[in-house]
């Protein structure tokens, strides 16, 4: 993806008017914003906003009518401070730390409808002091080398800048993510993978796709995929979204380590007790972390119950983790077989292994720090073991 202001639509008259535009990390910065400090001191600094996007180039209406600022606080040419409101963040952006949030709401309806003149209203109260007693602009027209886009998404991540959680990703930014089954939960475990900005993903199963799968994977069911391998469905519905997304039509056996040579977290969805024995010895004897996931679910007294596991394997939790995963058929797996497993619980197996995950990365809190977790489906009770 391109980050070249001229490339987007939208920002052609703050081009014409030579302020210098840069497009870091999904938000519109403003370059050479002259200020008065409270010395009186002129300085510069930039201004940033979340970039909305109606699509690839076209770029929509401000959510908000605040800024960032990366300078100390402006003054007005008594020395007195701008009125802004400013509260103080951190937020990095390409190489720059942002320590404001700027906020002067413009005249009824206070709202822009356009970054022209969110812009432009910031930068007019900010050099407009400055302007004033030392003649310069902070219209320069000056160009700056951006760093390459290296998100791992075809699409612009605008959610990302929104909420502020640039400086998390790059927790996990450097992760080459395995899920092995792309069945009912591995289904969804990829879903929610696929939006994640890890750097890569291998997703493996060796089974075709059949009609009772389309009642228990994510999203709309292509019936002319019934009876293909389910690699080549999820490839045909998420290949356009992300970057180095790998599908293998492949079942994992004894003797495939080297599959797994640049892997730096799994996923293990199968259903076989031997398999899943089998890829967690050989995952495990590569040093890579990884979470097991697995469902009982009966039918009791007219109704469905029983227990959703998620289980984190580490180099600290092993000896532990193996002794409450089944490895036989009396288990889950005996269990799967007798009942197709409902969408919404396959869903939920697969949030809570994608959110164990990233508690393990450090982007979520993880106060409880459970290797093992069951959610019983009839007591709504959700149990750990640390």
């Amino acid at each position: 993806m391109s980050n070249a202001p001229e490339n987007l639509k939208g920002l052609e008259d703050l081009l014409a008017s030579r302020y210098s535009l840069s497009v870091i990390n999904e938000h519109l910065v403003v370059n050479d914003v002259w200020y008065i400090n409270t010395d009186g001191e002129l300085r510069q600094g930039k201004l940033a906003a979340p970039l909305t996007k109606v699509d690839q180039s076209t770029i929509g209406v401000p959510k908000s009518h605040q800024m960032y600022w990366s300078g100390t606080a402006p003054c007005n040419s008594d020395r007195s401070l701008i009125p802004f409101a400013p509260q103080s963040v951190k937020i990095n952006i390409g190489e720059n730390i942002y320590s404001s949030n700027l906020s002067n709401k413009p005249a009824p309806p206070e709202v822009f409808s356009n970054y022209r003149d969110l812009v432009m209203h910031y930068v007019t109260l900010i050099s407009g002091p400055a302007e004033q007693l030392f003649g310069v602009s902070s219209q320069t027209g000056a160009k700056y080398d951006v760093p390459e886009e290296t998100s791992p998404f075809k699409v612009a991540d605008t959610f990302s800048a929104c909420a502020q959680i640039n400086d998390l990703n790059q927790l996990v930014a450097n992760d080459r993510i395995a899920i092995i089954g792309l069945g009912g939960t591995g289904a969804f475990v990829l879903d929610f993978m696929v939006k994640t900005p890890v750097y890569s993903i291998d997703a493996y199963d060796f089974d075709v796709f059949q009609v009772h799968n389309g009642f228990r994977s994510p999203g709309e069911v292509p019936f002319e995929f019934f009876g293909q391998a389910k690699t080549a469905l999820y490839k045909k519905k998420y290949d356009n979204f992300r970057h180095r997304l790998n599908f293998h039509d492949k079942r994992i056996e004894v003797g495939d380590d080297s599959i797994f040579s640049g892997i730096t977290f799994a996923f293990v969805c199968v259903d076989d007790g031997e398999s899943r024995r089998s890829i967690c010895e050989m995952l495990t004897a590569q040093k890579i972390s990884f979470i097991d996931v697995g469902m009982g679910v009966e039918k009791e007294k007219d109704c469905l119950d029983g227990l959703l596991r998620t289980t984190l394997f580490t180099e600290q939790t092993h000896d532990r983790a193996k002794e409450v995963v089944p490895f036989d058929e009396a288990g889950e797996a005996g269990a799967y077989r007798v009942f197709v497993q409902i969408a919404e619980l396959n869903a939920l197996n697969a949030a809570i292994a994608v959110i164990k995950y990233k508690q393990f990365r450090g982007f979520y809190a993880d106060d409880a720090r459970y290797f093992n977790s069951l959610l019983s489906i009839g007591s709504s009770n959700w149990v750990g073991e640390i």
